[in-house]
């Protein structure tokens, strides 16, 4: 039997004007309650009645921090001010659109659990409609992606759009890491604003500068949606695809001037000392 102490999950969920979130929400509450957690969410510029009507049933089990924010929404921002308003050693950062099938994300704990120099992804999403993303002839494609800094370290990403044939992706987004590697590397970029690479660009500074090794486990639900859900609340784009090639752009200017640091330490004062942030 092993003797190491159960890690509690902290989850973070962003959140504008979604109502995919009153479906998400059960299942993260049960997930909280799995590992003796909790949720956050973080309303970042959105409506608090909405918010309050979309979690009926389920507020008494959740932490709601308002951010008083009219500007664009910035996902990487919102999850740094969550982060800042939880205690737990582990962190969860999931979309409010995702569903967690029961048990599927225990090995990934579990794993984290037993590896200290180890963060994990879901390994995979399938999304609630087919042909989510109204395909025609393409159907499926995907990129690979390969770093390798002068010192030595190297980084691999393989990422690809929906399968239609199954309705499946991966999920670079939906992100578990200790508290300690999170605010190792500063957690997320907040000057990555946009839709599309944040995500990227943790995996990307975990491994790169925290030197952790990467684990995918588990596979979950996306509600479905159309690209207008996804980036109407991000600064103006053709589609998204200009939106997530201009924010890697900008991370790998980081990268090779070897700025490794996100904005946690800025977001999480903002998150204690600023008047237009109050939790509930």
């Amino acid at each position: 039997m092993s003797t190491l102490e159960p890690l509690s999950l902290d989850i973070v969920v962003t959140w504008r004007g979604r109502h995919e979130l009153k479906q998400a929400l059960p299942s993260l509450c049960q997930l909280a309650a799995r590992h003796d957690g909790g949720v956050t969410v973080v309303n970042y510029g959105g409506d608090a009645d909405q918010l309050r009507d979309l979690m009926a049933g389920h507020a008494a089990n959740v932490k709601v921090v308002h951010v008083d924010e009219s500007g664009w929404f910035n996902k990487a921002r919102a999850q740094n001010i969550g982060a800042a308003h939880t205690r737990r050693p582990l962190l969860f950062f999931c979309d409010c659109d995702i569903i967690i099938p029961d048990g599927q994300l225990d090995a990934l704990v579990r794993q984290l659990q037993a590896e200290p120099d180890a963060f994990g992804t879901v390994a995979g999403v399938t999304e609630t409609v087919r042909n989510a993303r109204k395909a025609g002839q393409v159907a499926m494609f995907g990129y690979h992606l390969k770093l390798r800094l002068a010192n030595g370290r190297a980084l691999e990403i393989i990422d690809n759009e929906e399968d239609v044939a199954d309705g499946t992706r991966q999920a670079p987004g939906l992100l578990m890491v200790r508290r300690v590697g999170f605010e190792c590397i500063g957690g997320y970029n907040g000057c990555l604003l946009g839709w599309g690479w944040e995500d990227q660009d943790m995996i990307a500074r975990l491994t790169l500068s925290a030197g952790l090794m990467r684990r995918q486990s588990g596979t979950v639900l996306h509600v479905s949606h159309d690209d207008d859900a996804r980036i109407r609340h991000y600064p103006p784009v053709q589609d998204r695809w200009e939106s997530r090639d201009r924010m890697f752009r900008q991370a790998l200017a980081n990268y090779d001037r070897g700025d490794w640091l996100g904005t946690y330490e800025e977001d999480a004062l903002r998150a204690t000392t600023r008047s237009p942030v109050s939790a509930s």
